[in-house]
């Protein structure tokens, strides 16, 4: 069986699900509010959940916002096979950009080594656990939200939510920095460039660019789809071109280096402190605390190495927060799922062959930006320069996707009663989360003037926890609510989905475990404050500030 049977297989379709058309509008519910599964009764939040064969009963739940029925779906995008997989490509990776970082820590043998392991250790459980959750009765805009609620209650489900919106929309205010930067290079300005640039000139740049960018997508997510597609197909090209072009001027031995060979004595321990300095000078992050600072195996520098592919490989589950916007997710999400994972990988390591197999360069020189000098070296000039504008391009599209998920995402937390209810209304034209997304802008534009240090370390912290939880919610739900409508279902049983999942969990902890002392602590007043901001949402529930969603139907 080849490499293609096993994806088809992995993604197949369940057949023995119900009928397509019976779950295509099919909507998760609220959680069984006063259940065993909520830790907290509260009298306004106790409704229950009713099962039911008909999808059609939501129709009837007065104030339930977007929520009619299948009439609901008529201002909503509807995404293709295509679209979706485009934005889950850009969701998760957007190509090789960035990868330096892992050659820098870690060398070319083991970057490519990372680049195999990497997306069956992060990539393929998020997937599969993606697909099972948001092609049937479980799909919801609130996603790993919602799937946490109904596993463990409301305060986990919020958290959950909480997060992953954080990380997302933190994480997206580094794409509007990076495209000016990137912008730069290709055609400089000596003021904005030089030291004494003017700041504030840089800010109303950087907050142009992402009011623009926002504004249009709110046009709508089929406009954002088509034209992640046109963004794809320039920002990769350049990467096209390069194993083209430089396919035969790679010497395979120079993938099996590690980085004792580039080490003169690997005995002197005075030169392998003074490279992990040099390393944790060029990532600016503080390797010196944490649990296990300057940990050093091998030669690789395993904090940087493994935050490096864990952010380039994760965030698959953001396709969740688009399965209620795809007409039929039933067949969509799965099929878009297989193709973005493909493109994920193949997109980091078919360039990453012929860029690390066509220089001899240490590990020590591949800083931001250095596969535009692979480009140049390898090919000309003119590839570097277009690669340069591939990755600013490349900005726009990561930028629109995330913008898009965490949009989404936002705007299922309050039509589950976590949020004031206005964040989920929609344009009525395009169906795009309106108050969501202007709030994630604000978001971006005042993170514009924060330093991003060491941003990648602390994202990955709080996404590690809520993927955690994630997986937690996916064997919870196989065990409490097996009869729930999954058109596609992992072909393996809860047992063999928990044995899987030891490794991916294992992962997560040491990302979590690795972080330095200063992401700990800014991450738990993060936490901190997500918790006191849902006291503060149960107070105004409680005192009829506004109403909570009545609990969804599940269709069985």
């Amino acid at each position: 069986m080849g490499m293609r049977d096993v994806l088809q297989n992995l993604f197949q379709t369940n057949p023995s699900s119900n009928n397509e058309s019976d779950m295509m509008f099919a909507n998760f519910p609220t959680s069984s509010y006063g259940t065993a599964n909520d830790e907290e009764k509260h009298p306004v939040l106790e409704e229950s959940s009713t099962y039911s064969t008909d999808s059609s009963s939501e129709a009837s739940l007065p104030g339930s916002p977007q929520r009619q029925g299948k009439s609901s779906n008529k201002n909503k995008s509807s995404l293709t096979i295509l679209q979706l997989a485009v934005l889950i490509f850009y969701s998760v990776s957007g190509g090789p950009f960035g990868m330096e970082e892992s050659v820098r820590a870690a060398g070319p043998f083991y970057t490519l080594l990372g680049c195999l392991v990497a997306p069956l250790i992060f990539s393929v459980p998020e997937c599969l656990m993606t697909v099972e959750l948001s092609s049937g009765g479980f799909a919801s805009s609130a996603a790993g939200c919602a799937w946490v609620e109904e596993a463990f209650g409301n305060t986990a489900g919020f958290l959950t939510g909480y997060l992953q919106w954080v990380s997302g929309v933190t994480d997206n205010a580094i794409y509007p920095v990076l495209f000016l930067e990137y912008l730069l290079q290709v055609f400089p300005n000596d003021t904005l460039q030089s030291d004494e640039g003017s700041n504030i000139t840089k800010y109303m740049l950087i907050t142009s660019i992402s009011v623009g960018l926002s504004y249009l997508n709110w046009l709508g997510l089929d406009l954002v789809g088509n034209m992640s597609i046109v963004v794809c197909g320039i920002a990769m090209s350049p990467f096209v071109l390069l194993m083209m072009f430089g396919a035969t001027k790679v010497d395979p031995e120079l993938w099996f280096q590690v980085p004792t060979d580039f080490m003169e004595d690997i005995s002197n321990s005075t030169m392998l402190d003074n490279t992990v300095a040099a390393v944790a000078d060029d990532d600016d992050m503080d390797m010196e605390g944490g649990f296990f600072p300057n940990l050093v195996l091998g030669g690789v520098l395993l904090r940087p190495f493994l935050n490096n592919l864990f952010w380039n490989f994760n965030s698959f589950d953001n396709a969740g927060s688009f399965a209620e916007d795809v007409r039929e997710p039933s067949r969509v999400v799965p099929r878009a799922m297989l193709w973005g994972l493909i493109m994920v990988v193949l997109g980091y390591i078919l360039p990453m062959l012929v860029a690390l197999g066509t220089t001899d360069a240490a590990p020590s020189e591949w800083v931001d930006g250095y596969l535009a000098t692979v480009c140049t070296e390898t090919v000309g000039p003119w590839l570097g320069q277009w690669l340069v504008l591939a990755a600013a391009l490349s900005n726009i599209g990561l930028f629109q996707a995330e913008l898009s998920a965490d949009a989404y995402m936002l705007m299922g937390m309050a039509e589950r009663g976590y949020l004031p209810q206005f964040l989920a209304q929609r344009n009525p034209k395009t169906g795009t989360p309106t108050y969501s997304l202007f709030l994630g802008t604000m978001v971006i534009v005042v993170m514009g003037v924060s330093n991003l240090d060491s941003l990648i370390e602390m994202l990955n912290f709080n996404y590690a926890l809520a993927l955690i939880m994630e997986y937690a919610a996916f064997l919870k739900l196989r065990i409490s609510k097996p009869d729930v409508d999954r058109p596609y279902k992992v072909p393996l049983g809860t047992f063999g989905c928990a044995i899987a999942l030891i490794p991916t969990i294992m992962a997560l902890v040491a990302v979590i475990a690795l972080a330095s002392y200063t992401t700990i602590c800014v991450n738990a007043v993060t936490i901190t404050f997500g918790i006191l901001a849902y006291t503060l949402t149960r107070r105004m529930q409680a005192s009829n500030q506004y109403e909570r969603v009545p609990a969804m139907s599940f269709d069985v």
